[in-house]
C-alpha cells in the first residue's frame, strides 16, 4: 500500500486518546454518497465526535478497532476508526437510536 500524500487527505486530527486520525476525500465520498447515504453530516461534526465523544469503546472484534460515540440531536453519532500503530483511519460512521455498550470502555466524558 502506498503512503498518503497530503494532497489526498481530506481532514486530519488527535482524537481524545492522543491519536491520530486522518481520511481521504475518497474516502469521505464512498461513505457519505454509497454506505451511509442517509447520514447528514458534516466534516466538523465528525472531527468534534473525534476530539470530544461521550465514550470511546475498543470493539470486541477487533482490539485495533476504536468507536466514538457521541449524542447529538438525540441519536447517537458513531464513528468506526481503524489504527495501525498509533494511526488511525475511519471506517465507518453512522447515527443509531440506541448505544451498543459492548467492547471495554477507552474512555469517558466526565
Amino acid at each position: 500500500m502506498n503512503p498518503l500524500e497530503k494532497s489526498d487527505v481530506l481532514f486530519q486530527t488527535t482524537d481524545v486518546l492522543g491519536r491520530q486520525i486522518s481520511t481521504t476525500k475518497q474516502y469521505w465520498d464512498k461513505i457519505m454518497l454509497i454506505k451511509h447515504r442517509e447520514l447528514n453530516t458534516n466534516i466538523q461534526e465528525a472531527i468534534d465526535v473525534l476530539e470530544n465523544p461521550d465514550e470511546v469503546r475498543e470493539s470486541n472484534q477487533d482490539a485495533h478497532i476504536s468507536l466514538f460515540y457521541k449524542m447529538i440531536n438525540q441519536k447517537q453519532m458513531v464513528i468506526v476508526v481503524k489504527y495501525i500503530g498509533n494511526r488511525g483511519f475511519i471506517v465507518t460512521m453512522y447515527r443509531t437510536s440506541k448505544q451498543k455498550q459492548k467492547g471495554d470502555l477507552l474512555w469517558q466524558k466526565q
